[in-house]
């Protein structure tokens, strides 16, 4: 749904579309109910699974949005007729673990669908929630925020180094002697496949600034994305399927999803897999909208830690584009933050901190402990074409009204208006090089299987972390026998994923600690710098995060880990009762330093719809890495507890916690330990640039999409100012 159209009214939610009717028989109903009172039997005023319709229309609900489930659901239900339940429910526990896993999520799913279930529990579903008038400052009033600012500057200065602060455009562009240029200001061409000025791979965070960025001054731009648009109305989160639905296609995993644009990953030697979307949009689509900068120590580890390598860039580079991409995305937050240089702030207020952010901030002020309110992508007020977020929290999963900051309707809708195209799609299996080894363009290969191909003066990959050094491992020839842009070896090493853990707190009081935005009322900096003391350097950045549905409260209690005797049964009511609405967790991400073992490579075996090769990740958390989130982990329990807790439960969600795709391509000024410059410039390729989360040198402790829209802001300005000297392939 675009901005402007009609929505449905809440009490009638668009529904995806329709797919086979799955039909369960009479004898299977039978036997499902009978399994399902096991797994939850009545308890106080919460009603057995049958009671609550779990084995009729519920779980048709749940075979609509979940039709996979059901071949694996007939069989188990056919072998378990003539068996006693409890008995039956202990040997698959024992003997087919994966057949169990579809039971409990058909019973589950179909049972928090109920609204008798609801009613029990006084949940009232992902509703909308309005920011009220003055609702801000009732939560959050400068005596809570007083002692913060009273402990003074939290973040260490960056040393400034030589080519810091480098003006845009400075110089030449390398080779650009006797080269063919590309005008600033070029004629428009009416369609591919026609040679363009730039051409983008990839639709998400970096591709679509930069594309708004060169079609703001006159390029001829085209992009290739292998997933479609998503429009509003096909996000789960106004549904009662809900729970369900993120379990399938809008998982967060393509390995789990499995959509057509998808590619799978190999991951048999990954400690933690990542995680993204492919549509117009990319993985904001998907994103939690916690919009954090990096801190200035993140960009020169080395000077200041002795680890890694220091950034060719510093926070004073990035900042002007921090401030810039705020704007264009309609960041919601305060400014002020001790943990950061002083600068502009964002163009929106911050959102109400609510109860759960109230409680902890005063508990992190008796802690004396740095936290402050959190910037959002997401507008607390409307702005520009957006409607003010809802807080239905449902961010991570598509947002249903079209407020957050997903770059579908940030910057391509000013991008197709200003002249680019956008093909959707488009997977694109190879870069072609000409003979002096310049990029020519791309070959895809579109939705009815037909290579295509796109010629270009200059070519940007933007197609994330894993994706862009696949795509440049692909692209091997005669010139680039390594890959492309691959003299350093480097291209694909150096993975980091941000292993993540979060610490949930139950407290006896109710703190309606469903209600969104997803994304954190708080954040906190204390632990995000080096203490030598703590055993390890660098160290994590937290965020507050709510728990509700109850999906995600039973995902953050560890459920997921518990046996059918600690975790189902009465004490699955006992979880969900004492957490739903009563919980809320500290997430905390670890900085994992680069390790030129963890990389993406090609696998051998398996490979996507259309043929090519899956990336395979090897990825391995270092003992450093261990030991911070084992600190972090005892702190937030502190927290919690110093906030009148009265249970803390732990997860450790490996392996799917990759959501941060960084490093396999990193920036630096030499061509022997880097792949791109300081603006994206491949030094091998000097008509290649690259954009995405690949260029990062060490990964920080916070959500990069901010830090990652900033390089593409920075790259396009410096493409464009230096155009006239940019060398290029001789005209296609």
């Amino acid at each position: 749904m675009r901005m402007g159209e009609e929505r449905p009214a809440e009490s009638e939610p668009t529904m995806p579309a329709p797919v086979e009717a799955v039909r369960l028989s009479e004898c299977d109903r039978m036997t499902l109910g009978m399994l399902a009172d096991v797994l939850i039997p009545s308890w106080g005023t919460m009603p057995a699974a049958t009671a609550a319709g779990v084995h009729e229309k519920w779980a048709d609900r749940v075979l609509e949005v979940r039709p996979d489930l059901a071949p694996r659901l007939r069989t188990l239900l056919d072998n378990a007729q003539t068996r006693d339940p409890a008995s039956e429910l202990a040997r698959l526990e024992q003997d087919d673990g994966e057949a169990l896993e579809v039971l409990k999520q058909v019973v589950v799913g179909a049972y928090y669908m109920s609204p008798r279930v609801r009613k029990r529990l006084a949940y009232p579903g992902q509703k909308q929630r309005p920011i009220l008038p003055d609702e801000a400052d009732y939560y959050l009033d400068e005596s809570l925020l007083a002692p913060v600012r009273g402990r003074g500057e939290r973040y260490r200065p960056s040393p400034l180094r030589e080519g810091s602060k480098q003006a845009v455009g400075n110089g030449r562009a390398p080779g650009s002697e006797g080269s063919e240029q590309v005008p600033p200001r070029s004629i428009r061409r009416e369609s591919a496949p026609a040679p363009v000025d730039v051409l983008i791979v990839g639709a998400g965070a970096s591709g679509a600034v930069a594309a708004a960025r060169f079609a703001s001054q006159g390029f001829n731009v085209v992009c290739l994305e292998q997933g479609p648009w998503r429009n509003a109305d096909e996000f789960p989160g106004t549904r009662r399927t809900f729970d369900v639905e993120t379990t399938g296609r809008w998982h967060n995993n393509p390995n789990t999803r499995g959509l057509p644009e998808d590619y799978p990953c190999e991951v048999s030697e990954a400690d933690v897999h990542p995680l993204m979307f492919n549509a117009v949009g990319g993985s904001t689509i998907h994103f939690g909208a916690i919009w954090t900068r990096m801190h200035p120590s993140d960009f020169a580890v080395r000077s200041l830690d002795g680890v890694a390598e220091d950034w060719p860039v510093s926070y004073e580079d990035l900042a002007p584009h921090y401030e810039r991409i705020d704007v264009e995305m309609g960041i919601s937050g305060m400014g002020g933050d001790p943990a950061y240089p002083a600068g502009a702030a964002p163009p929106l207020p911050a959102f109400p901190i609510g109860r759960i952010g109230q409680k902890m901030g005063a508990a992190m002020n008796q802690l004396g402990w740095h936290w402050w309110p959190s910037t959002l992508a997401m507008p607390s007020l409307p702005y520009q074409s957006r409607p003010a977020c809802v807080r239905r929290g449902t961010c991570m999963w598509g947002c249903p009204e079209g407020a957050k900051a997903s770059t579908d309707i940030t910057h391509w809708p000013p991008a197709l208006r200003d002249g680019a195209r956008l093909i959707t799609g488009a997977r694109v299996k190879e870069i072609t090089v000409s003979r002096e080894g310049l990029a020519t363009g791309a070959i895809y290969i579109d939705r009815e299987g037909k290579e295509q191909r796109q010629d270009a003066s200059i070519v940007v990959l933007a197609a994330n972390g894993v994706g862009t050094p696949r795509l440049m491992l692909l692209s091997r020839s005669t010139r680039f026998p390594d890959g492309l842009a691959n003299s350093s070896g480097l291209v694909g090493r150096r993975l980091m994923l941000h292993p993540y853990v979060t610490v949930l707190g139950t407290y006896d009081e109710h703190l309606e600690s469903w209600s969104g935005p997803f994304g954190a009322p708080l954040v906190s900096s204390e632990f995000a710098e080096t203490d030598e003391a703590r055993g390890f350097v660098r160290g994590s950045h937290w965020e507050l995060l709510p728990a509700g549905p109850p999906s995600v409260t039973l995902a953050m209690s560890g459920h997921a880990d518990m046996s059918l005797a600690d975790g189902w049964g009465e004490r699955l009511h006992e979880i969900t009762t004492s957490t739903l609405g009563h919980a809320y967790a500290w997430g905390f991400i670890a900085e994992d330093l680069p390790d030129a073992d963890n990389r993406v490579t090609l696998a051998d075996a398996i490979t996507d719809s259309d043929g090519l090769p899956a990336p395979k990740i090897r990825y391995r958390m270092s003992d450093a890495t261990r030991t911070n989130l084992a600190f972090n982990t005892e702190r937030a329990r502190e927290a919690h507890l110093q906030a009148g807790a009265i249970r803390t439960d732990t997860v450790e969600w490996f392996p799917d916690c990759g959501w941060h795709l960084l490093g396999t391509a990193r920036m630096g000024t030499s061509p022997t330990d880097s792949v791109v410059d300081p603006f994206g410039r491949t030094h091998d390729v000097p008509n290649l640039f690259i954009i995405d989360g690949s260029v990062f040198v060490t990964s920080g402790a916070v959500n990069p999409t901010a830090t990652i829209a900033a390089i593409a802001s920075r790259c396009a300005d410096h493409v464009i100012v230096t155009a006239r000297l940019q060398r290029v392939p001789a005209r296609l």
